[in-house]
Protein backbone atom coordinates (compact mmCIF):
# COMPACT_ATOMS: atom_id res chain seq x y z
CA UNK A 1 0.00 0.00 0.00
CA UNK A 2 1.25 3.50 -0.77
CA UNK A 3 0.18 6.99 0.20
CA UNK A 4 0.58 10.34 -1.47
CA UNK A 5 -0.30 13.60 0.19
CA UNK A 6 0.73 17.00 1.44
CA UNK A 7 0.23 19.37 4.32
CA UNK A 8 0.29 23.00 3.24
CA UNK A 9 -0.08 26.22 5.20
CA UNK A 10 -0.26 29.50 3.31
CA UNK A 11 -0.52 32.89 5.00
CA UNK A 12 -0.59 36.01 2.80
CA UNK A 13 -1.55 39.62 3.57
CA UNK A 14 -1.16 42.93 1.77
CA UNK A 15 -0.82 45.95 4.08
CA UNK A 16 -1.24 49.23 2.19
CA UNK A 17 -1.54 52.87 3.16
CA UNK A 18 -1.53 56.29 1.53
CA UNK A 19 -0.06 59.21 3.42
CA UNK A 20 0.60 62.69 1.96
CA UNK A 21 -0.01 61.33 -1.53
CA UNK A 22 2.57 58.57 -1.14
CA UNK A 23 1.33 55.03 -1.30
CA UNK A 24 3.18 52.27 0.52
CA UNK A 25 2.63 48.56 0.36
CA UNK A 26 3.99 45.79 2.50
CA UNK A 27 3.42 42.12 1.81
CA UNK A 28 3.43 39.59 4.60
CA UNK A 29 3.77 35.92 3.70
CA UNK A 30 4.46 32.69 5.47
CA UNK A 31 4.25 29.36 3.65
CA UNK A 32 5.07 25.75 4.32
CA UNK A 33 4.32 22.76 2.12
CA UNK A 34 5.44 19.24 2.89
CA UNK A 35 4.82 16.30 0.56
CA UNK A 36 4.58 12.72 1.79
CA UNK A 37 4.99 9.51 -0.20
CA UNK A 38 5.49 7.03 2.62
CA UNK A 39 4.16 6.50 6.11
CA UNK A 40 0.60 6.17 7.36
CA UNK A 41 -2.38 8.50 7.44
CA UNK A 42 -5.73 8.32 9.20
CA UNK A 43 -8.77 10.52 9.53
CA UNK A 44 -10.83 10.50 12.71
CA UNK A 45 -14.16 12.30 13.06
CA UNK A 46 -16.62 12.65 15.87
CA UNK A 47 -18.56 14.99 18.13
CA UNK A 48 -17.70 16.41 21.51
CA UNK A 49 -19.17 18.59 24.21
CA UNK A 50 -17.58 20.10 27.30
CA UNK A 51 -16.55 16.64 28.56
CA UNK A 52 -13.30 15.19 27.21
CA UNK A 53 -13.50 12.68 24.36
CA UNK A 54 -10.44 10.40 24.18
CA UNK A 55 -8.90 9.57 20.81
CA UNK A 56 -6.48 6.67 20.50
CA UNK A 57 -4.07 6.56 17.57
CA UNK A 58 -2.78 3.04 18.27
CA UNK A 59 -5.01 1.57 17.00
CA UNK A 60 -7.05 4.33 15.41
CA UNK A 61 -10.64 3.80 14.30
CA UNK A 62 -9.74 4.53 10.67
CA UNK A 63 -9.53 1.82 8.01
CA UNK A 64 -7.12 2.35 5.11
CA UNK A 65 -7.73 1.56 1.43
CA UNK A 66 -6.96 -2.13 2.08
CA UNK A 67 -9.61 -2.22 4.82
CA UNK A 68 -7.10 -2.54 7.68
CA UNK A 69 -7.28 -0.50 10.87
CA UNK A 70 -4.40 2.01 10.91
CA UNK A 71 -2.11 1.89 13.95
CA UNK A 72 0.79 4.26 14.52
CA UNK A 73 4.12 3.63 16.20
CA UNK A 74 4.90 7.36 15.85
CA UNK A 75 2.77 10.38 15.07
CA UNK A 76 4.58 13.11 13.12
CA UNK A 77 1.87 15.68 12.34
CA UNK A 78 -1.76 16.34 13.22
CA UNK A 79 -4.28 18.61 11.48
CA UNK A 80 -7.37 19.48 13.53
CA UNK A 81 -10.64 21.24 12.72
CA UNK A 82 -13.88 21.64 14.70
CA UNK A 83 -17.20 23.35 14.04
CA UNK A 84 -17.61 25.14 17.38
CA UNK A 85 -17.86 28.93 17.37
CA UNK A 86 -15.70 31.05 19.68
CA UNK A 87 -14.14 30.12 22.10
CA UNK A 88 -13.74 26.94 20.04
CA UNK A 89 -12.66 23.39 20.64
CA UNK A 90 -9.34 22.12 21.98
CA UNK A 91 -7.27 19.11 21.00
CA UNK A 92 -4.63 18.17 23.55
CA UNK A 93 -2.14 15.36 22.95
CA UNK A 94 -0.33 13.24 25.52
CA UNK A 95 2.66 15.61 25.52
CA UNK A 96 0.51 18.58 26.54
CA UNK A 97 0.46 20.24 23.10
CA UNK A 98 -2.81 22.09 22.58
CA UNK A 99 -4.46 23.04 19.29
CA UNK A 100 -7.56 25.25 19.11
CA UNK A 101 -10.07 25.28 16.27
CA UNK A 102 -12.78 27.92 16.00
CA UNK A 103 -15.54 27.72 13.36
CA UNK A 104 -13.79 25.07 11.26
CA UNK A 105 -10.37 26.74 11.18
CA UNK A 106 -7.60 24.20 10.64
CA UNK A 107 -4.73 23.99 13.12
CA UNK A 108 -1.62 21.94 12.32
CA UNK A 109 1.17 20.85 14.65
CA UNK A 110 4.28 18.71 14.51
CA UNK A 111 5.10 16.10 17.12
CA UNK A 112 6.91 17.28 20.22
CA UNK A 113 10.67 17.70 20.48
CA UNK A 114 10.70 15.17 23.31
CA UNK A 115 9.95 12.36 20.89
CA UNK A 116 7.39 11.10 18.44
CA UNK A 117 5.41 9.22 21.06
CA UNK A 118 2.10 11.08 20.77
CA UNK A 119 -0.27 8.14 20.49
CA UNK A 120 -3.41 9.53 22.09
CA UNK A 121 -5.24 12.80 22.49
CA UNK A 122 -8.49 14.22 23.72
CA UNK A 123 -10.94 16.71 22.29
CA UNK A 124 -13.07 19.01 24.44
CA UNK A 125 -15.44 21.80 23.49
CA UNK A 126 -15.30 24.96 25.55
CA UNK A 127 -19.05 25.43 25.23
CA UNK A 128 -21.87 23.59 23.49
CA UNK A 129 -21.15 20.74 21.10
CA UNK A 130 -18.94 20.48 18.05
CA UNK A 131 -18.08 18.08 15.26
CA UNK A 132 -14.35 17.55 14.83
CA UNK A 133 -11.97 16.10 12.27
CA UNK A 134 -8.37 14.98 12.78
CA UNK A 135 -5.94 14.03 10.03
CA UNK A 136 -3.05 12.11 11.56
CA UNK A 137 0.23 11.41 9.76
CA UNK A 138 2.97 9.15 11.09
CA UNK A 139 4.60 5.76 10.81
Amino acid sequence: MTIEGRIAVDVSFADSATSSGVQSLKRITLTSTDAYSSGKVAIVTGTCGTAQVSIDFNPSTYRNAEGNVVSFSTVKRIAFSATAPSPGTLLQDSSGTVLRSVSESVAVCDSTDSGDDVLSAYVVGQSGTASYTLVIYGT
